[in-house]
This record gives structure tokens, C-alpha cells and sequence, in this order.
């Protein structure tokens, strides 16, 4: 699926949905802004997934306005054919920079599940108590699993070639959530 597809199927998803960024009702909804850590302090709780290897690694800090940012440390991972993209990153409980790096989860309903033709599918759901969302295109066997934790931190899985929406899930699962929603 193109990103341009996906944007026009996440848009139209939203609106069906009616939900707001505004309106979004979470146990974690987001707080003061506060200033991203540095890319470093994310990198140490990236997992070393078991039979993967991890063929690139790093992290940055993204400004995106005057008013937001947000840092990341990153790994890509090969299996069998298979690669993903696990992602940790500090949005400072900013709006604006958790409606870039998890615009599922602050776009969608709890508990939502919606198709977009031919075979993708989006969702809204909870890991660990903390709201997450997921998309599967079971066409091109390639998908997206995204976890918010504490309105601040995010953890995403994006993957290519893969067997299913579970083996992305299983790696966001490998991130200690805990001990990244505990960052100061």
C-alpha cells in the first residue's frame, strides 16, 4: 500500500470515525509538553529479537514547527526474508508530534476496526493497558504495530514480506514498555 493510500484510508477512516485528536478520550491522555530526551537515552531499550539480525541502527531529533519535536532511536531487523522497522520514540506529550508518529492511535476509537479495500486492516486496541493500534495488509503482507505509552512514548513496528500482524506485535512486545514510559 503507497503512503498516499493509506493517508486517503486513514483520513477517511478518521472522519467516519468522528473522532478528533481533541476529543480523544485515554487513560493516557497527554499532559504538559514537556522536551524530548535525547535519541540516546531511547537506544538502550531497543530489543535484540532472537534469530533476527539487526542490519541498521540510530536515532535523531525531528523538529517539525516552532512548537514540537520529538526524538528517536530506530533498529531495522532481517529474518527469512522478512524486515522490520522498530521504532522508540519521545514525543514530549506533544499533540502535534504524537499525531505524527502514532496518528492511529490518536486518530482512531478505542476498540475500532475498520477494512480498506482490497485487504488492509486498521485497529484500535489496548497492550499492556496502554492504547496501541495496528495495520495489516494481508495482500502485500506488510504492516504497521504502534503502542503509546504514557501519552509521551511510542514504540512502532513497520514490516515488510512478513507472515503475519503477529510478528510485528511480538517484537513491540520485546521493548520493555515499562521501563520506557518510566523515562525521564
Amino acid at each position: 500500500m503507497s503512503l498516499r493510500t493509506l493517508a486517503t484510508a486513514l483520513t477517511t477512516l478518521t472522519a467516519a470515525a468522528t473522532v478528533t485528536l481533541a476529543a480523544q478520550s485515554s487513560p493516557q491522555a497527554p499532559g504538559a509538553a514537556e522536551k524530548p530526551l535525547p535519541a540516546a537515552a531511547l537506544e538502550p531499550l531497543l530489543p535484540a529479537p532472537q534469530g533476527w539480525t539487526r542490519i541498521k541502527a540510530g536515532g535523531n531529533q525531528v523538529t517539525v514547527s516552532e512548537s514540537c519535536g520529538y526524538s528517536f532511536a530506530d533498529a531495522t531487523y532481517t529474518k527469512d526474508g522478512m524486515k522490520v522497522r522498530l521504532t522508540l520514540a519521545d514525543t514530549g506529550r506533544n499533540e502535534e508530534g504524537l499525531s505524527v508518529v502514532a496518528t492511529m492511535v490518536v486518530s482512531l476509537p478505542e476498540n475500532y476496526v475498520g477494512d480498506v479495500p482490497p485487504a488492509t486492516t486498521v485497529a484500535r486496541l489496548s497492550v499492556r493497558g496502554q492504547p496501541a493500534a495496528s495495520r495489516w495488509d494481508d495482500k502485500n503482507k506488510e504492516g504497521e504495530f504502534t503502542v503509546l505509552v504514557n501519552g509521551r512514548f511510542v514504540a512502532k513496528a513497520e514490516g515488510t514480506n512478513l507472515n503475519s500482524l503477529a510478528t510485528l506485535r511480538a517484537i513491540v512486545e520485546l521493548v520493555d514498555l515499562t521501563r520506557l514510559g518510566q523515562l525521564k
